[in-house]
């Protein structure tokens, strides 16, 4: 084990962490959004939308993250170019690596929240309405809190996978954490000892986040729906 190794490059990784950090918090929050518009659209039966969100549901679950990461990082630019004369030259590669990652997010989340919606009592509803309140009141002030609070155990598993998740970004030139550690390690090969470092700093990001979800779980918990005895 070389320890000289990992006392020089550790500074080094632990540089990387706001890029690793910046990654998994924009597409988490872009990706959820877009996961509750979807949830709704469907649950709702929205004509047309419905069915198309559904095929987006099915189509990015059954793409690889690599593959995803790839079509964004080579194909957006394309499609940005040949349609509408951007120049994307300009454009840094975590900008790609965010927008698959927000993809991914928005598929796996929209049906965490489209199950948490399906198990709110449909009465709730009805008798929003009954008291002059409008859906998007009734949504926000009623269904959605109770919503969150169901999913949020496991919107938490889809955080640390897409935390993980972010360590493929280095495929396209993203220089995080798994990135910076193997060009570290490349000149006198030492990949274990890189390996080790970045299992620990993931496992220490992974232990904090799920304790700042456990806590956020706790404050909402109060709006968890009751069971009927």
């Amino acid at each position: 084990m070389d320890w000289k190794f990992i006392a020089s490059a550790l500074p080094k990784v632990l540089a990387a962490i706001p890029v690793t950090l910046e990654m998994a918090l924009i597409a988490t929050v872009i990706g959820w959004i877009l996961g509750l518009l979807i949830a709704l659209a469907r649950k709702n039966r929205i004509p047309v939308v419905s069915q198309i969100c559904a095929v987006f549901v099915s189509f990015i679950r059954g793409v690889p993250m690599v593959i995803l990461l790839y079509v964004a990082y080579y194909a957006i630019p394309i499609a940005l170019t040949s349609s509408f004369g951007i120049d994307t030259s300009g454009i840094p590669a975590i900008a790609y690596a965010i927008a698959a990652l927000c993809l991914d997010q928005a598929a796996y989340s929209s049906e965490v929240l489209r199950a948490s919606l399906d198990s709110i009592n449909k009465g709730q509803l009805e008798a929003a309405w009954s008291v002059g309140m409008t859906t998007p009141q009734a949504l926000r002030r009623i269904i959605l809190p109770q919503a969150f609070a169901v999913a949020i155990p496991n919107l938490t598993g889809l955080f640390t996978g897409l935390l993980r998740g972010t360590s493929l970004a280095y495929y396209v030139g993203v220089y995080e954490i798994t990135a910076t550690a193997n060009l570290l390690a490349n000149p006198k090969l030492n990949f274990i000892e890189a390996y080790i470092i970045t299992t620990v700093i993931y496992e220490v990001l992974s232990l904090v986040c799920n304790n700042l979800f456990g806590k956020a779980e706790k404050k909402i918990g109060k709006f968890r729906p009751r069971q009927a005895n």
